[in-house]
């Protein structure tokens, strides 16, 4: 009785920090979507919205010199649609990584099911998103660089350009939530550990390589 009880409760988002082996059970037997989706979108729609006011928007390039009531607004149109924008954004890419590692894990001939790979990606990417959240909030009360996270290589040595962004991208929540989702195509996808390990490896290298491009291309808009 107590087993099937067990098997039966619903994953919680909560529980990803402390306890997600049992987390990855339980979405295997009863994987859930709806409520944990709506809270990670206002978790992320906070962080666009702190992130905003995080920046100072004198310094950013072509703003440099404009009235003071200019720069307000401005400031204010990046707070709403930051916001906007992670709420709506969040679900969005969550669904599309969520379609793209479904198709992957059934090449690798898992029997995992749409909802259940939805599941997945929504609890671990919880992990990521609390890290942003603390980092955007430390950063306001601070008031240190938004653009360099305090958990990641680059808050210690400070580089700028594509190295800047490649040790950004080397951040502490980010290691953990592609360490959980190995962990959890292992568990609920069902697929070997080389396959699961070699999977979340590139897309943890991809994320590098996106990270190099656009720092290449910040210090282009720097001339």
């Amino acid at each position: 009785m107590v087993q099937e009880t067990t098997q039966t409760k619903k994953p919680s988002l909560f529980g990803m920090i402390f306890q997600p082996g049992d987390q990855f059970e339980r979405m295997r037997e009863k994987p859930v979507i709806w409520l944990p989706l709506i809270i990670l979108s206002i978790v992320g729609a906070l962080v666009g919205v702190l992130a905003a006011l995080n920046v100072d928007y004198s310094t950013v390039p072509g703003m440099e010199g404009m009235p003071a009531d200019q720069i307000e607004m401005t400031k204010m149109f990046g707070i709403i649609f930051g916001g906007i924008g992670a709420f709506f954004g969040t679900p969005i890419g969550l669904l599309v990584f969520g379609g793209i590692l479904f198709g992957i894990t059934k090449i690798a001939k898992s029997p995992v099911s749409f909802k259940q790979m939805f599941s997945l990606i929504i609890f671990t990417s919880f992990i990521s998103t609390i890290g942003q959240l603390l980092n955007q909030l430390i950063i306001y009360a601070i008031g240190s660089d938004p653009y360099v996270m305090l958990t990641s290589l680059n808050s210690f040595v400070g580089a700028d350009g594509v190295l800047g962004a490649i040790l950004g991208a080397i951040e502490v929540f980010n290691i953990w939530y592609y360490i959980l989702l190995g962990f959890g195509l292992i568990k609920v996808a069902q697929i070997s550990k080389p396959a699961a390990y070699t999977i979340t490896a590139i897309f943890f290298i991809l994320g590098i390589i996106v990270a190099a491009v656009t720092g290449v291309f910040e210090g282009l808009t720097q001339f």
